[in-house]
């Protein structure tokens, strides 16, 4: 999909990225009436409702007519395959290649209300962002770009103390420390007094709803925990009760995670793979190249959350809800970690093969309905006779 609009003289910009040469930005206004009708959608994480306060004071900003539209307003960020500028003809052509990677990443809110007004003669302009060749990063970039009405959204829950059941479930934990509540939260390290690296809550909330057996099951995954954090915030706020029912195993799906970030790439060799080989590995000879989210381990391998997220919620297959105590717990005593060690050099080598077969993209594993089932399916079977 090609779309074209003409711009505001002199206000194109092409900036390069310092990191990453395949990597460029461009900015300029363009004039409402000019706005392109049906730039693809789908690499926004929000749905865009026009009822609220925010965009009933974008409505408001535009239709002053006050000419300062541009200033106010955030503008339209986009990813693309190509951007190039005709001087001559004052006309911009972006490139779609991909609704998954390219289209609006944030800014849905005022490109709909633009759209609706593009035949209303207003003297107003909009700044558009363009970003080309970030296709790898599009899910977190797009998730960063959209942080604003979310991040207000987490505070409120925090004031309002929503995320009790959580605190109760992982307060004693090693990391809960790192957690952020609410906005702009931080913690520091009590020996050295250094800032510590945070948490953000909606993740914490995504990857427990991953363990969400209400509504989710074999054949309906919990995608959207990868896909938008904000959707997971939300169906957590819709009942924040119902999670203390999870608190008695939230420790072991935490413990469970880092064990498979540690351990992912390991297994995946000794299955007769080469991770390391991966260009988003982040391999370096076998040194140490960070640490792992939850236990600050040392990692010689960088695990995406698009693989290490359908991996660690097909472990949802094991866990049953116990009436008497009203709390879920493992089925049989199974310790997670146990079936991982049993299963993780089958289920990586799954994982990673499928993945190669559908352009070895973490992005696009993290969006594959076949790959979460999959994983899923390989846990389960895995278990054997441990489950009867």
């Amino acid at each position: 999909m090609v779309k074209t609009m003409y711009i505001k003289k002199g206000s194109f910009r092409k900036l390069e990225d310092p990191f990453n040469s395949a990597s460029k930005k461009y900015l300029f206004y363009v004039k409402v009436g000019d706005i392109p009708e049906s730039i693809p959608m789908k690499t926004n994480p929000r749905h865009q409702t026009l009822t609220s306060m925010v965009p009933q004071a974008i409505t408001e900003s535009l239709e002053s007519n006050d000419g300062y539209f541009h200033l106010k307003n955030r503008g339209i960020v986009l990813s693309a395959k190509a951007c190039t500028y005709n001087s001559k003809a004052g006309k911009v052509t972006i490139t779609f290649a991909d609704n998954a990677f390219h289209g609006n990443i944030d800014g849905g809110h005022t490109y709909k209300i633009l759209c609706e007004h593009r035949n209303s003669c207003l003297d107003q302009y909009v700044q558009f962002e363009v970003m080309t060749g970030v296709e790898e990063i599009i899910e977190g970039l797009a998730e960063a770009r959209n942080t604003s009405v979310q991040v207000d959204e987490k505070s409120m829950a925090e004031l309002q103390q929503k995320f009790d059941p959580i605190k109760e479930g992982l307060e004693g934990m090693p990391f809960f420390a790192r957690i952020a509540f609410k906005q702009n939260q931080q913690a520091f390290d009590n020996d050295t007094n250094k800032k510590l690296k945070m948490i953000d809550a909606r993740e914490i909330v995504a990857i427990i709803n991953m363990f969400n057996v209400k509504n989710f099951d074999a054949t309906n995954h919990p995608i959207k925990a990868y896909a938008s954090k904000a959707k997971m915030l939300n169906l957590y706020l819709n009942d924040p009760e119902s999670y203390r029912n999870y608190v008695n195993i939230m420790p072991d799906i935490f413990d469970l995670y880092d064990t498979i970030e540690m351990e992912f790439a390991t297994a995946f060799n000794e299955a007769g793979g080469r991770y390391g080989r991966k260009k988003y590995s982040g391999y370096k000879d076998g040194t140490t190249i960070g640490t792992s989210k939850f236990g600050l381990h040392n990692i010689s391998y960088k695990i995406p959350d698009g693989l290490i997220y359908p991996t660690v919620a097909a472990f949802r297959s094991l866990i049953v809800y116990n009436p008497r105590t009203e709390k879920y717990e493992w089925k049989n005593g199974i310790n997670p970690i146990h079936i991982w060690s049993k299963c993780k050099r089958n289920l990586t080598y799954q994982i990673m093969c499928f993945a190669s077969a559908i352009g070895d993209n973490p992005n696009t594993v993290g969006k594959s309905p076949n790959i979460w089932n999959l994983a899923y399916m390989t846990v389960l079977l895995s278990t054997g006779d441990e489950l009867k």
